[in-house]
C-alpha cells in the first residue's frame, strides 16, 4: 500500500521554551481536502508553516510523496500558500501578478501569458488581465490570488484564512469556487481557518487543534455530532454540556445523574462504560424541542423532560436561538427553524420568563468518557488525552 501524500510523523514544533506543535501525526491523501480549525495560538498556522517550508520542525519528520522535505526550501516544494492578506504585488497588473510564478521558473514569455490568461478566464476575471491590483473588489483580488498560485499547476496548494478579509456574501461564493476548483483540479488543498461555517462547507476531513494538540481529525459531520472530546463539544457547534456520573445501564441505555437530574442516553458506542464511569453529556442545541406546560403528551414521550422558563431569544433570519433556564439554574440553548418554533408553541406566546418544557430523545445524547473529556492543562501535561492519528 502506497504511503499517504502527506505525512507528519512526531512532529514537534519549539520557539526557545515555548511548544507550539507538540507529537503531531497524521496523513494527508493526495486530492483530499482537509481543513485544520482551532482557536489562535493553537498551532495550525505554524502546522501550515512547516508543510510550506517557512518554518522547520524541531523533531519528527514531515513527508511529502515519500520524500522527507523537512530540509527543503520553500521554492523547491512546490506548494504555493495563499495568504490571509494575498501578499500581491502593487506594482503588477493581474495578468503580470499570475505570470510571477511561471517567470520564476523561467518559462518564455508566450507561453507563461497563455497559461496565466488561461487561469484568469478559468477564475473568471479575464476582463481584468491588465487592471492594477489596487483597482479589483476583494472577491476579485482573492481570484487573483488563486489563480497565481495554481498557474504552476502545483500537487498542493496551502490556504491561511484567505477568505477571513471578505464580505460575508462574498464568503460563500468563494466557498463555492475554492470547492469546485479543488475537485475539478484533484489537487490536495490543506486549508487554515478559524470559521467554522467554512471548514464544514468545504473539507473532506477537520483537525481540530488545542495547545499544539490534535484534539480530533473526522469528516464535518463526526467532528460535529460526535466529538471526541470535551474541548471539542466546546468549540463546534452550540453544544449543550453536561457532567454526571453513571447511575445504571439498563436495557442498553445509560442513567446519569448530572446538575438537572437524571438523564438517559443510548449505550450505543459505549460498551466499555460501566456503572459509576463520570461523563459528559453531549447534546446539540439543535436536538432540544420545547412545549409549552399545556401539551404534556409531546414532551413525556421524550426519553429526558425537564422544566425551565425562557431566558432570551434571538432572531436571526430563518434560525431562532433560545436560552432558557432549568429548575436548578442551569441554562440550555436551543436553535430552531422559525417554523417548526411555531409548530410546536402554537399555543403559547413566548416571553421572557415563560415556563416550558425541554426535552430531547436519549438517542440525541453523546457521551463523552471522562478519560477524553478533560481540558489540556499544557501541553506537555501527563494529564492530557493521546493525539489522533488518522495512519
Amino acid at each position: 500500500m502506497s504511503e499517504p501524500q502527506i505525512v507528519f510523523e512526531n512532529v514537534i514544533k519549539r520557539f526557545g521554551d515555548t511548544v507550539a506543535v507538540d507529537k503531531m501525526n497524521f496523513s494527508i491523501e493526495q486530492g483530499e481536502f482537509l481543513t485544520i480549525m482551532g482557536s489562535s495560538g493553537c498551532g495550525k498556522t505554524t502546522t501550515l508553516r512547516m508543510l510550506a517550508g517557512l518554518e522547520t520542525p524541531s523533531e519528527g519528520e514531515i513527508r511529502l510523496a515519500g520524500k522527507r522535505i523537512n530540509e527543503i526550501k520553500p521554492s523547491d516544494r512546490n506548494t504555493p500558500l495563499v495568504w490571509q492578506s494575498l501578499a500581491l504585488f502593487p506594482f503588477l497588473n493581474v495578468v503580470e501578478n499570475v505570470e510571477f510564478g511561471l517567470k520564476m521558473r523561467s518559462i518564455q514569455s508566450h507561453d507563461r501569458k497563455q497559461r496565466a490568461m488561461k487561469w484568469l478566464e478559468r477564475m473568471e476575471i479575464s476582463e481584468f488581465a491588465n487592471r492594477p491590483v489596487a483597482q479589483l473588489s476583494g472577491g476579485q483580488r482573492q481570484r487573483v490570488a488563486l489563480a497565481r498560485a495554481l498557474v504552476t499547476e502545483p500537487p498542493v496548494l496551502l490556504l491561511d484564512e484567505p477568505l477571513s478579509a471578505l464580505d460575508a456574501n462574498l464568503v460563500v461564493r468563494m466557498q463555492g469556487v475554492l470547492s469546485r476548483l479543488q475537485k475539478e483540479l484533484g489537487i490536495t488543498f490543506v486549508y487554515v481557518t478559524h470559521s467554522q461555517s467554512e471548514a464544514f462547507a468545504m473539507a473532506d476531513r477537520v483537525v481540530i487543534m488545542s495547545q499544539g494538540l490534535i484534539e480530533q481529525i473526522g469528516t464535518p459531520k463526526q467532528v460535529f455530532r460526535e466529538p471526541a472530546t470535551r474541548f471539542v463539544a466546546e468549540f463546534v457547534g452550540s453544544n449543550n454540556i453536561l457532567t454526571g456520573i453513571i447511575s445504571k445501564i439498563e436495557n442498553r441505555k445509560l442513567h446519569v445523574d448530572t446538575e438537572i437530574g437524571l438523564v438517559i442516553a443510548d449505550q450505543s458506542g459505549h460498551d466499555d462504560l460501566a456503572t459509576g464511569n463520570p461523563v459528559d453529556i453531549v447534546i446539540s442545541a439543535d436536538r432540544l424541542n420545547l412545549y409549552s406546560l399545556d401539551s404534556p403528551d409531546e414532551a413525556d414521550s421524550s426519553s429526558n423532560k425537564y422544566r425551565c422558563k425562557l431566558v432570551s431569544e434571538e432572531f436571526i433570519g430563518a434560525i431562532v436561538t433560545l436560552l432558557v433556564e432549568t429548575e436548578n439554574g442551569t441554562e440550555l440553548k436551543i436553535q430552531k427553524q422559525q417554523k417548526d418554533l411555531d409548530k410546536d408553541l402554537s399555543n403559547v406566546n413566548l416571553e421572557t420568563g415563560q415556563q416550558l418544557w425541554v426535552s430531547w430523545p436519549g438517542e440525541s445524547v453523546y457521551i463523552v468518557p471522562a478519560k477524553q473529556s478533560a481540558k489540556f492543562v499544557s501541553p506537555n501535561s501527563p494529564t492530557c488525552p493521546p493525539t489522533f492519528s488518522t495512519g
